[in-house]
C-alpha cells in the first residue's frame, strides 16, 4: 500500500493513496507523482495551506464525513471547500449550518449595498475633468440630490423638510371649516339651493346638499394665509424641481425614479390649478372641465410622498423599506392565511346566527365581521347574539391573533438582521474614513520640508533671546 507524504504549510501528513482514491474528483484524489506540486527530493507534495484544518480534511477520506473545528468562520469553510474541491454535500449538517449562515450574511450585505448604491446618478470623471460647466452642474446636482454631500446640502434638506411640513399643514387645515371663509355669492343659502334645484348648471345639479363636506368645498375657500402658504410652497417646489432636473447627469433616467415622477406631477398640478383658479367663475359652466379640476386638486394628496425624500438622509428608513421588500413571502403567507380564515369564520358565523334577525345578513358581511374581529378592531356594526355565535367569535379572535403574530415575527427578524448589518456597514465606512484621514495627515507631514542647519541655529538664537 503506497503512502503519500503531504507537506501542508510546513507540517507533514501521511495517508495511503487508496483512501485518497475514494474521492477522485477532489484535489487530493487527483494527486499523482506527476503533479506539479510533487517534490522528488523530499518525496512529498507541498501544499501552501493552513495545516490546522488539514486533519479535518483528511478525516473525509478516513471516516467519510467532513467535520471542521467548531467556531470556524463560514468564509473559511467556503474557501477550504473550494480549494480542496470537496462537494458541499460531504460537509456534515452541523458545519453546513455555519456555511449557510455565512451565505445568508453575504446575501444581506449585498442587498444593503445595492439599496444604498441604487439611485445614485453621477457625472463621469471624464466629464468633470473636461468641462467646468459640468463641474458646476455636478455641485448643483449633489446639493439637491445628496443631502450628505456637504454642509450646505444638509441645511437645504432641513429647509426642504420645513416647506414639506408647511405644505402638509396647509393641506390639512384647508379641510377644516374654521380655516375657510364663505364666498360672497353663497352667503345666502337660497342662492345655493336655487343653483342646485333650478339652474341648468350640471355641476351644481349633482351637488348633495345633505353632504356638509360637498357644500363646504363648493361655498368656501381657504383663508388668505393658507392660500399664501400654498403659493410660496408651489414656487419653492417648482424651482427646486427644475434645478434638480436640469442639473441631472442622466435626464432620461431621472424619471425612472418614482419620487421624481411624483414631483413632476405635483408641479404640473400646482401650475394647472393656479391657471384654472383665475377663470373658475367662467369654467363652472363646463361640467367636464370642473371634473378635471377636482381630479387635479385631488392629486395634490401626493404631496405626502415628498416625505420619502428623506430616505436618503436616514438610513433606518431604507432598511425598513428593504425589510418589507424582503418579507414579501411572509406577507403573502399572511394574506392567504387571512383570506382562508376569514371565509371559514364568515360561513360559520352566518349559520351560527342564521335564526337571529338583524345580524350577519349574508356571508360577505360575515367576511367583514371576521376581518374586523381577527384584527382586534371590533367596530361593532355586526355582533354575534347567540351562544353559538359567541363560540365562533371567540375562535375567530384567537385564530386571528395567531395568524397575525407568526408572520410579523418573521418580518421583525428580517428587520433586525438588516439593521445589524447596516450598523456594521456604517462602522466599516467610519473606519475607512479614519484610515484615509490618517494617510492624508501622514502625506501632509511628509511634504513639510525639514529644517536645515541655519534655520535650526536661528531658532536657538530666538529661544535664548
Amino acid at each position: 500500500m503506497e503512502r503519500f507524504k503531504l507537506n501542508v504549510g510546513g507540517t507533514v501528513f501521511e495517508i495511503s493513496q487508496d483512501k485518497l482514491a475514494k474521492y477522485p474528483e477532489t484535489f487530493l484524489g487527483k494527486l499523482t507523482k506527476t503533479s506539479k506540486i510533487y517534490e522528488e527530493l523530499s518525496d512529498s507534495f507541498f501544499i501552501d495551506r493552513n495545516p490546522e484544518f488539514f486533519n479535518s480534511i483528511l478525516d473525509l477520506y478516513r471516516l467519510d464525513v467532513l467535520h471542521l473545528p467548531s467556531g470556524t468562520c463560514g468564509a473559511v469553510i467556503r474557501a477550504e471547500l473550494e480549494f480542496w474541491e470537496i462537494p458541499l454535500d460531504k460537509l456534515c449538517q452541523c458545519c453546513q449550518r455555519e456555511y449557510f449562515k455565512y451565505e445568508r450574511e453575504l446575501e444581506l450585505i449585498e442587498k444593503i449595498r445595492k439599496t444604498f448604491a441604487e439611485g445614485e446618478l453621477k457625472y463621469s470623471a471624464k466629464e468633470l475633468h473636461s468641462s467646468k460647466f459640468k463641474r458646476v452642474l455636478n455641485r448643483i446636482w449633489l446639493f439637491f440630490d445628496q443631502p450628505k454631500s456637504s454642509v450646505y446640502a444638509k441645511v437645504f434638506s432641513g429647509v426642504f423638510l420645513m416647506f414639506v411640513l408647511m405644505s402638509l399643514l396647509s393641506f390639512v387645515l384647508g379641510s377644516i371649516q374654521d380655516f375657510r371663509f364663505p364666498l360672497e355669492v353663497f352667503q345666502n343659502n337660497f342662492t345655493l339651493r336655487w343653483l342646485v334645484e333650478e339652474s341648468d348648471i350640471r355641476f351644481f345639479n349633482e351637488l348633495n346638499l345633505n353632504n356638509a363636506k360637498e357644500v363646504m368645498f363648493v361655498t368656501t375657500i381657504p383663508k388668505f394665509y393658507l392660500l399664501l402658504m400654498d403659493l410660496i410652497c408651489a414656487i419653492f417646489f417648482t424651482f427646486e424641481f427644475l434645478l434638480h432636473f436640469l442639473s441631472c447627469p442622466m435626464k432620461l433616467r431621472f424619471f425612472t425614479y418614482p419620487l421624481n415622477v411624483i414631483d413632476a406631477i405635483l408641479v404640473v398640478c400646482m401650475i394647472s390649478l393656479y391657471i384654472l383658479d383665475q377663470y373658475i367663475e367662467e369654467l363652472i359652466n363646463y361640467y367636464y372641465v370642473m371634473k378635471i379640476y377636482l381630479i387635479i386638486r385631488a392629486l395634490l394628496v401626493m404631496r405626502l410622498f415628498r416625505l420619502f425624500r428623506f430616505l436618503k438622509i436616514y438610513s433606518g428608513f431604507r432598511i425598513l423599506v428593504l425589510s418589507i421588500r424582503s418579507s414579501l413571502k411572509e406577507f403573502c403567507l399572511l394574506f392567504f392565511s387571512f383570506v382562508i380564515a376569514s371565509v371559514i369564520f364568515a360561513s360559520l358565523i352566518y349559520y351560527a346566527e342564521f335564526h337571529t334577525p338583524n345580524t350577519i345578513p349574508d356571508i360577505p358581511s360575515g367576511i367583514w365581521w371576521s376581518i374586523v374581529t381577527m384584527t382586534t378592531v371590533g367596530y361593532g356594526d355586526f355582533v354575534p347574539k347567540s351562544g353559538y355565535g359567541y363560540v365562533v367569535g371567540t375562535g375567530c379572535a384567537f385564530v386571528g391573533l395567531i395568524i397575525l403574530a407568526l408572520p410579523i415575527a418573521l418580518v421583525a427578524t428580517n428587520f433586525n438582521d438588516f439593521y445589524d448589518r447596516n450598523k456594521e456597514r456604517k462602522d466599516r465606512e467610519k473606519l475607512e474614513r479614519e484610515i484615509k484621514q490618517n494617510k492624508n495627515q501622514e502625506t501632509s507631514f511628509a511634504k513639510v520640508a525639514p529644517l536645515n542647519e541655519s534655520d535650526f541655529e536661528e531658532t536657538i538664537k530666538v529661544t535664548n533671546y
